[in-house]
């Protein structure tokens, strides 16, 4: 009898994405987003750092929620599923959580220095069509990684987000 000459898969170790907590997911989008810069692919970039944004605030108010008050993860699950988009998770939810605390200014100021401006990005790309360039996208990529060390360190975390390089 002859021996086969397939070889199995190597079983990976990476935990599966849905299963993944939300530093690691915010992780695992920025790399992606970089990649695609890389490549050229600016317009689908500039949408993946809205996804990282998004996820980052998700974080950001599961840790504010779920371990500092103690609310259960369901409900809070069931809070940024009803909260569609960006501006609906961090102006209306995570701002208000985040008045009491010293940073709530520089958060504010997060969302009309940088946030604001990728979901404006995003949203024209995701609901036009529209295609960005190269310096566009440059521009989304600071203000995400920017946004991203600001509302991660908050917090800790396991995410290491490498600096945007052109």
């Amino acid at each position: 009898m002859k021996k086969s000459r397939l070889k199995k898969k190597p079983i990976s170790k990476r935990t599966p994405y849905s299963k993944a907590p939300d530093d690691e997911k915010v992780r695992r989008n920025w790399n992606k987003a970089n990649g695609l810069y890389k490549r050229g692919e600016y317009s689908v970039a500039v949408l993946r750092c809205g996804i990282c944004i998004e996820l980052a605030v998700n974080f950001a108010i599961r840790q504010e929620l779920v371990i500092e008050h103690n609310l259960p993860l369901s409900f809070v699950d069931k809070l940024l599923k009803s909260a569609n988009g960006l501006r609906n998770k961090y102006y209306n939810i995570y701002l208000p959580i985040m008045i009491e605390w010293q940073e709530y200014n520089e958060l504010k100021d997060l969302w009309n220095n940088h946030i604001d401006k990728i979901n404006k990005e995003r949203n024209t790309i995701a609901h036009s069509g529209e295609f960005r360039s190269r310096t566009l996208a440059i521009r989304v990529m600071e203000h995400t990684y920017e946004a991203l060390q600001s509302i991660m360190d908050l917090y800790e975390h396991n995410a290491k987000i490498k600096k945007f390089k052109t």
